[in-house]
């Protein structure tokens, strides 16, 4: 498979004058994303970052980090995921490996028999298993089965889980508003993704509530919450809120509205363009 990239276009079109026009915006925008980068390093703005299993603050040189999940999430993570692997191996492995494999798994979930949800759990695989054992064969029926079972199980997790992740925000975010007291328009609250976009739901939606019931000022959330699906450390944080301030002084000078650059530029007339393009395209040949 041929390895392609992405194209540098900051010099196109690279047979004219005004690929150097354009070199130069791309410095002069740059100089600026680097003026508002200096602003946040230097403390006049706090990130809140929401990555792996924490929240972290940083304004200038103090950073303080906080646990959101710890472990009672990931225990009931773990358990969550178990079902999964049991329903994986089931499928995927034959059956006297998948035995030997799910005979060691029930074995480390009779450990966790100490709550409702544990002991419900354990309750459903070992009849999972047993039936599958007694039938020489993983029907799809036994499997629906377990699923059924496991419905108010997985419900009890996610609201525990929820709950837990809720509560320990709110605990660090009203630390952080003690220790460093800045405005909620002096702060900018980003979400590192994970490998799909629904990851960190929860704690977008704490922060965009943060926001809107922030008492100092009328703060637009959508400016000051930010998603980065690929984020990984504060200093993709920092880029991402530089670029998000100098889109949105760019947008208000030239297009009229702030929030103009948080979409593709073109998605402005798109629908025109393209209804004038499909009429001409789909005209009958003469």
């Amino acid at each position: 498979m041929v390895n392609n990239t992405l194209q540098d276009t900051k010099a196109e079109p690279a047979d004219s004058a005004l690929g150097e026009i354009n070199q130069l915006f791309h410095r002069q925008y740059a100089k600026r994303k680097q003026h508002f980068a200096d602003k946040i390093t230097h403390g006049h703005i706090l990130l809140i970052v929401r990555m792996d299993s924490r929240l972290i603050a940083c304004c200038g040189d103090s950073i303080s980090e906080y646990t959101v999940n710890g472990q009672a999430y990931h225990r009931r993570k773990a358990l969550s995921h178990s079902t999964m692997a049991v329903y994986y191996t089931l499928l995927q492995t034959p059956q006297p490996n998948a035995a030997a494999l799910l005979h060691n798994l029930l074995v480390q979930l009779k450990h966790e028999t100490g709550n409702a949800v544990g002991q419900q759990l354990y309750s459903a695989t070992q009849q999972l298993l047993s039936a599958a054992a007694y039938d020489g064969t993983v029907d799809h029926c036994l499997i629906l089965e377990y699923s059924r079972k496991l419905e108010p199980v997985f419900a009890q997790l996610m609201l525990q889980s929820a709950t837990d992740e809720t509560t320990q925000l709110l605990l660090s975010l009203d630390e952080i508003t003690e220790q460093f007291g800045k405005a909620t328009a002096d702060t900018f609250f980003v979400i590192f993704g994970g490998p799909q976009a629904r990851y960190r739901q929860l704690a977008k939606q704490v922060f965009e509530k943060w926001c809107q019931e922030a008492a100092d000022i009328v703060v637009d959330t959508r400016h000051h919450v930010r998603y980065y699906e690929h984020g990984t450390t504060l200093a993709d944080a920092v880029e991402l809120v530089a670029t998000a301030l100098a889109d949105r002084e760019l947008a208000q000078t030239f297009l009229g509205h702030a929030d103009a650059l948080e979409q593709d530029v073109l998605g402005l007339v798109a629908k025109q363009a393209i209804k004038r393009c499909w009429q001409r395209s789909k005209k009958p040949a003469q």
